[in-house]
């Protein structure tokens, strides 16, 4: 069996025994609230997009961007599959354990390859049965670009995509284009609430171009997001600390 068509026959080998399993009620998860007061505002419609791609850019590798990504998005996916394509190796399960995140309905994909990372993207995005496909990308050619954006309409699923900053001014096909930068905190973290603050602006949004933003309180101990401070004052903020 060659390594693409192991990655599909776990893809749907994970969807049938989700299938036979699976439950009506969604999961009531943190973010459910948290998020909403604020990503909701400054986002009105990626708390529940499907059928397409949302960019989320950082270069600073553990400032919680890709938390903030995944939490922002559970309330879309329900009960389906997360499928996470580490072209890294570097993902494990139990790393998204604090977000409240079933680690029975995640599918970790690990493809030997550098060349089917994208192709692995592709495939689940157009699986039926996926609610969410999430990946580090870094270079990401225009035609590739529009088959993932094709793939997620077809498949009616939602493509997570982890980018770098530089990539803030290349043509995009996703819905969303959000920086995430991080913030110094108000006061010292304690060792039982470790948190993070970040800065989220909206780069590029279904309405065009827009520099709005908010600034969010990441609790890594239970995934819990908390609005600090929106719009003129998130500036304000990101001025005083140089960032």
């Amino acid at each position: 069996m060659t390594a693409r068509s192991a990655i599909l026959a776990d893809l749907s080998a994970r969807i049938r025994q989700l299938e036979r399993a699976r439950v009506r009620t969604v999961r009531n998860m943190p973010v459910s609230s948290s998020p909403a007061v604020g990503l909701n505002r400054l986002l009105p419609d990626v708390m529940s997009l499907r059928g397409g791609l949302i960019e989320w850019l950082s270069d600073v590798k553990g400032a919680g961007g890709t938390s903030l990504a995944v939490l922002a998005s559970q309330s879309a996916i329900e009960n389906e599959l997360w499928v996470f394509v580490d072209g890294q190796q570097q993902l494990h399960a139990a790393g998204f354990a604090s977000l409240s995140l079933d680690l029975r309905r995640m599918v970790l994909v690990k493809p030997e390859r550098p060349t089917d990372v994208l192709w692995a993207v592709e495939q689940a995005l157009r699986t039926r049965g996926v609610g969410a496909v999430v990946c580090e990308v870094d270079r990401l050619s225009s035609a590739a670009f529009r088959r993932l954006q094709l793939a997620a309409e077809t498949g009616g699923s939602l493509g997570i995509l982890l980018r770098p900053e530089r990539v803030r001014h290349q043509p995009s096909w996703a819905e969303y284009r959000l920086l995430v930068r991080p913030l110094a905190t108000a006061g010292p973290p304690s060792a039982s609430h470790p948190r993070r603050r970040l800065l989220v602006e909206v780069l590029r949004g279904r309405k065009g171009f827009t520099t709005e933003s908010v600034i969010v309180e990441l609790d890594d101990a239970d995934g819990r997001v908390c609005l600090v401070a929106e719009l003129a004052s998130a500036t304000t903020a990101v001025r005083a600390t140089g960032a």
